[in-house]
């Protein structure tokens, strides 16, 4: 017994070690490109070259915002969900329709693809399944109110949170209930993590739940500052690392317990992503800030009127858009100099996906992909 312990306690550390939010993104056989980044913004989605700035393409639409759903690339598509109510599925290479699928209401959740299956919610109170090469729908799940919370997969199961309070595990295959754990308030836009049988997720309550993913039952559960429904949990080398409107945690993501609390008198206003050595992550007040992942405190920040954009980091350099600014930007992670910038014609953007010049797929905290 004490053998079996011990396994299980080396185990849990090395999964926990394992889990950067760029490290684990492995290298998909499917990629067709590199140095690619994609983002959306109010009625056009992107694509440029993340070494240079320079557009390779961009898709309108012609009422509607692609500013909250973060895109999922699969087998060279990207699937990105818009307010107009439809989901879309675009070529990677030149940004041309493959598809389109409509709902009821805007779609805020981003998506996740597993098994040739689209993943994502919408805000007419329904989590979709998909068939990732036609569109045609496979499947569909009814919640209480409003599906913002970003899909995650693990083993046979997609887990996400819905503003009815519940968080929600179904089989992905045919979309059978296998558990729901209500939490008492809303998730919007905060979305699960998985760290072997362990999900974190935060909601408006204040409370960081880690709760086993398997069964459903609760772990433990951490009040913290304010309501944390804007932000996603990143774990790393067994860390939790979140933000409610006025702090950024770091948190022992085994116990709970708070290892550091950094306030910010601009308060926050996105997931942060985290890396080897910082954490990038939106102020409140328009600035980007880069931050010491081991004592909270700032490396340099940036004002860009960056409207809850958050900011995805890889090869050392820090991607977001500006939107007040009405810019999409690339900075030093190092000192924040900036690399390039582009001019957009919107006041919002959503979070960038980056395929880097490795060929590795880079997805911010609060998509699913990320895992």
């Amino acid at each position: 017994m004490k053998f079996n312990l011990l396994f299980y306690f080396f185990a849990l550390v090395c999964s926990m070690s394992c889990s950067s939010s760029e490290d684990i993104n492995e290298t998909p056989a499917d990629i067709k490109t590199k140095n690619i980044m994609f983002i959306g913004a109010i009625n056009q989605y992107y694509a440029f070259d993340s070494g240079s700035g320079h557009l390779k393409w961009s898709f309108s639409v012609a009422n509607g915002s692609f500013t909250y759903s973060t895109a999922f690339y699969y087998n060279n598509v990207i699937y990105v969900g818009c307010t107009d109510s439809y989901l879309y599925a675009l070529d990677a290479n030149n940004g041309s329709l493959l598809w389109k699928f409509k709902t009821n209401q805007a779609i805020e959740s981003s998506v996740y693809v597993s098994n040739n299956t689209v993943f994502f919610g919408s805000d007419d109170d329904n989590f979709y399944a998909l068939d990732a090469t036609t569109g045609d729908l496979k499947w569909k799940y009814t919640t209480g109110f409003n599906v913002s919370s970003s899909p995650i997969v693990s083993g046979e199961i997609v887990y996400f949170g819905s503003d009815d309070g519940y968080l929600y595990a179904l089989d992905q295959s045919n979309g059978t209930l296998k558990w729901k754990y209500y939490a008492g308030n809303i998730f919007n836009s905060s979305s699960p993590s998985i760290i072997q049988n362990n999900l974190y997720i935060g909601n408006r309550n204040g409370n960081i739940y880690n709760i086993n993913k398997v069964t459903g039952g609760l772990n433990w559960k951490v009040q913290l500052g304010s309501s944390l429904e804007s932000s996603s949990p990143t774990i790393l080398d067994g860390y939790l690392y979140t933000t409610d409107e006025n702090s950024l945690y770091k948190v022992d993501a085994s116990t709970g317990n708070i290892i550091w609390q950094s306030y910010n008198a601009g308060g926050y206003s996105s997931s942060p992503f985290v890396n080897e050595n910082y954490i990038s992550v939106n102020s409140s007040s328009g600035s980007l800030l880069v931050i010491d992942k081991q004592t909270g405190s700032i490396k340099w920040q940036k004002t860009i009127y960056s409207n809850s954009a958050e900011a995805v980091t890889t090869k050392s350099t820090v991607f977001i858009g500006g939107g007040g600014s009405n810019f999409i930007y690339a900075f030093s992670e190092n000192d924040g100099t900036q690399i390039w910038k582009y001019p957009i014609n919107s006041v919002v953007t959503s979070a960038p996906v980056i395929i880097n010049n490795d060929g590795k797929l880079v997805y911010p905290s609060k998509s699913g992909g990320r895992d």
